[in-house]
């Protein structure tokens, strides 16, 4: 196999956009488009005047603050240092800015100080940015990938057992085996929550609550745990305490149409309406077969905030989409008196309403772990949607950023470390396998404002590269492209459709959330395609990208397959790239680079987690050498993988 040394001229901004490349692990080699398909702005066209800046300062969730906050805008080298209260909207004016690099310094009493990096270059494209606060005490989380906990082959034997008898209604065999499983891995949240359902169907609702509160303490974000705790609260009529698990399930970004119905259930018990009314909503689109029962709670809420046409409306769908929905006598029976009501009779109360129920879900949707974060088209993401929100200038503004740092440079090295799993059908990681390889990157001008990257990996063996079995999948990262420089590459703009979301909150940080998917009957090589044997296959993707607001730094990928590819038997290809901000060893400079990079595949039924981390970097740039220190806040390393 060829080696390669490492490079003797260094591309030290590469470094970021190579680190988009992890987005593509599946990838073999990839040639640049043929065509001239450029859409996106030519830094030489870029006017370098003065214009407005908005500041726009949000709560966690994205809404205006209730009270002023301070706003200050700096940069040490122009001597320009400005502050400002906000206004209406919680918004600071700052007229005439020239360009260049600034701090965005934030206070407000009961909230922490922010401070941002801001670049002002595009003026022609000027946007307002968004800044978002933290109640004083609390700390923003980190957000992570679903991880799961390595069991040994006897124990995932135990589990199976388990899970069999909770599918058979067998509850008093699923309590001795979950028990029994529990003494050899006391930590194991998961037992823990399969217990308690175990528990809760032979009707012992004290000791599942236990369990679930248990599961809870060892894993925060256990979504099963937090949704059947948030459900025997609500039972019980501790209302507060069951939205609070609920929201938190929701807050995961990775919830089902479940959460969301259970929590817009909540709200509408608590007479929150507005609340409620939007949670059905999100809840509505994921629920598929179930959506009978999401419309009749949509169709109540409506009616309880006096929209008694937009309920009529909201319960003749669901007649005409599910006629055979067990909810269907009911739901005529509240048309029918909506009918003798007329006109002018105002809703004040729905008593005489019977509130809908979720219907009985098999225990097997219940108790099957998440191994993978749900397709992105299913996952709902809290955003502020009253903004002033166009995709264009937002990618452009990225592009821009990323082609002013990558024009004068060529290639660098680093280590790569990869971690790979298989993943058996009930969601649980097997052992680890871990490799080490050198890596280098090229980076090539193409055409006049777009960019390509190819990349190499040396000492690879054959063992490493292939599965060994004819079912498993053969995964490679040899010649990647970077996904998230396509997706912002004006050579490639022309194959997506772009819908801008709104502003959402990553780690703390106000980011322009993205919706992305390849074109339907687009010509010419798409971004991403398997090479499998002499085979080639094209795999059109969607997805997500969110952008930071100040600095137009990318901080998150995400995509999935647009269809599965019938071809490859690939029915799921989930990516998932966060991105922060890694210091040189020298000097005060900063790059930015994949805090954490996760692969999730399922082919022929069997499902694959890979992992990739970059270390070890070496700068060269034309007549120094750097080498990049630790990330300032590096990821948690997902369950049962090593550091």
């Amino acid at each position: 196999m060829m080696r390669f040394p490492y490079p003797p001229a260094l591309v030290r901004a590469a470094t970021l956009w190579f680190a988009l490349s992890l987005l593509s692990f599946p990838l073999w080699g990839q040639r640049p488009p043929g065509g001239n398909q450029n859409t996106g702005p030519n830094i030489s066209q870029i006017q370098n005047t003065a214009a407005d800046v908005d500041v726009c300062v949000r709560d966690a969730h994205g809404g205006p603050l209730d009270i002023p906050a301070e706003v200050r805008l700096y940069t040490i080298d122009m001597g320009y240092n400005v502050m400002t209260a906000t206004g209406g909207s919680s918004t600071a004016h700052f007229p005439s800015v020239p360009p260049g690099a600034y701090e965005v310094e934030v206070r407000c009493p009961g909230y922490a100080k922010a401070i941002e990096h801001y670049r002002q270059t595009m003026n022609f494209q000027t946007m307002p940015i968004y800044i978002y606060l933290v109640r004083e005490g609390e700390a923003a989380e980190k957000e992570g990938a679903p991880g799961g906990a390595v069991m040994t082959p006897q124990l995932q034997g135990e589990m199976e057992k388990g899970l069999e008898a909770l599918r058979k209604k067998q509850y008093e065999a699923a309590q001795k085996v979950f028990a029994k499983a529990l003494q050899k891995a006391p930590g194991n949240p998961d037992i823990i929550y399969y217990l308690g359902l175990a528990e809760l169907g032979l009707h012992h609702t004290d000791a599942a609550g236990q369990h679930f509160q248990q599961a809870l303490s060892l894993d925060a974000k256990n979504e099963l745990a937090l949704l059947s705790l948030g459900e025997l609260q609500l039972h019980s009529g501790a209302r507060a305490e069951a939205i609070a698990n609920f929201e938190k399930a929701v807050a995961l970004s990775h919830a089902g149409w479940r959460a969301h119905f259970d929590l817009a259930s909540a709200y509408f018990q608590a007479r929150r309406y507005s609340e409620a009314e939007s949670e059905a909503l999100r809840s509505a689109p994921l629920a598929k077969e179930n959506g009978g029962t999401v419309a009749v709670l949509l169709g109540e809420i409506q009616y309880s905030e006096g929209k008694r046409g937009e309920a009529k409306l909201t319960w003749e769908s669901m007649l005409k989409a599910f006629p055979k929905d067990p909810l269907v006598p009911a739901t005529k029976k509240m048309m029918a008196n909506l009918e003798k009501e007329g006109p002018s009779h105002t809703a004040s109360t729905t008593a005489d309403l019977p509130l809908p129920r979720a219907p009985e879900v098999n225990f097997v949707k219940i108790v099957e772990h998440s191994w993978a974060p749900p397709d992105t088209d299913s996952a709902v993401y809290e955003v502020a949607r009253d903004v002033n929100c166009k995709s264009e200038p937002i990618l452009d503004n990225a592009l821009h950023r990323m082609n002013s740092d990558l024009v004068n440079f060529e290639k660098f090295t680093a280590t790569e470390h990869i971690e790979r799993q298989e993943i058996d059908r009930y969601g649980w990681p097997g052992p680890v396998k871990t490799h080490d390889f050198p890596y280098i990157v090229f980076v090539y001008p193409h055409g006049p404002d777009s960019f390509y990257l190819r990349e190499f990996r040396d000492g690879e063996d054959d063992d490493y590269s292939s599965s060994g079995t004819n079912n498993s999948v053969i995964i490679t990262s040899t010649n990647l492209n970077s996904m998230g420089v396509n997706v912002l590459q004006p050579i490639y703009r022309q194959r997506f459709d772009y819908s801008c979301e709104g502003v959402s909150n990553v780690r703390g940080q106000a980011a322009w959330q993205i919706h992305f998917v390849e074109k339907r009957g687009a010509k010419g090589e798409g971004v991403r395609r398997w090479q499998l044997n002499t085979d080639t296959y094209e795999v059109p993707v969607k997805g997500r990208i969110w952008i930071s607001s100040t600095s137009f730094a990318v901080l998150r990928v995400e995509t999935d397959l647009r269809e599965p590819v019938k071809g490859l038997e690939l029915t799921k290809d989930h990516l998932l790239v966060d991105y922060g901000p890694v210091n040189f060893s020298t000097g005060n400079e900063q790059m930015w680079l994949p805090w954490s990079a996760d692969d999730y595949i399922e082919r022929r039924g069997r499902r694959y987690h890979h992992r990739h981390a970059l270390s070890n970097y070496l700068l060269f740039d034309v007549e120094t050498t750097h080498k990049i220190g630790k990330p300032s806040e590096p990821p948690a390393t997902p369950a049962g993988l090593s550091p």
